[in-house]
């Protein structure tokens, strides 16, 4: 039984893709669904005061906040409960698996870029980490392939 699917949402095309399928699956299993993006340290705040670096992490929190539920929204899908989720967290990988661990989460579903070989070593691969140590099931859609 699936009863909770977590997309893990990075604002990219890859992240749509999951998004959509994520809606497909939580229609056939009545799932809920949440939306979640992990904020890490990335907001550069070198040289600011600790009150404007505060604001800087309040003002990414916003518009991430804010454009989940543009995302959520736009669906407008009867029947399926969307929630939205920020969390804070270093790690992505680590955000993603703590949360779905803490919140009964069944499926994870999430998008990949597809990178391989120097790629994935140099960028590394949230999906590959998530896969490796996620305790539920995960699904990652890839972008098709053109003709």
């Amino acid at each position: 039984m699936i009863s909770h699917i977590l997309v893990p949402y990075d604002f990219t095309n890859f992240a749509d893709l999951a998004f959509e399928k994520a809606i497909e699956i939580a229609k056939k299993f009545d799932s809920k669904l949440t939306l979640l993006t992990v904020l890490g340290s990335d907001t550069d705040t070198s040289g600011m005061s600790f009150s404007r670096a505060q604001e800087a992490h309040d003002e990414a929190e916003s518009k991430a906040k804010e454009d989940l539920n543009k995302m959520k929204d736009s669906k407008k899908i009867e029947d399926i409960d969307i929630s939205v989720k920020i969390i804070h967290h270093s790690s992505s990988i680590e955000g993603i698996l703590s949360f779905a661990e803490s919140n009964n989460v069944d499926l994870i579903v999430m998008g990949s870029h597809g990178r391989s070989g120097f790629k994935k070593l140099v960028l590394g691969s949230i999906a590959s980490g998530i896969i490796t140590k996620a305790n539920c099931l995960v699904m990652i859609v890839k972008q098709p392939k053109k003709e």
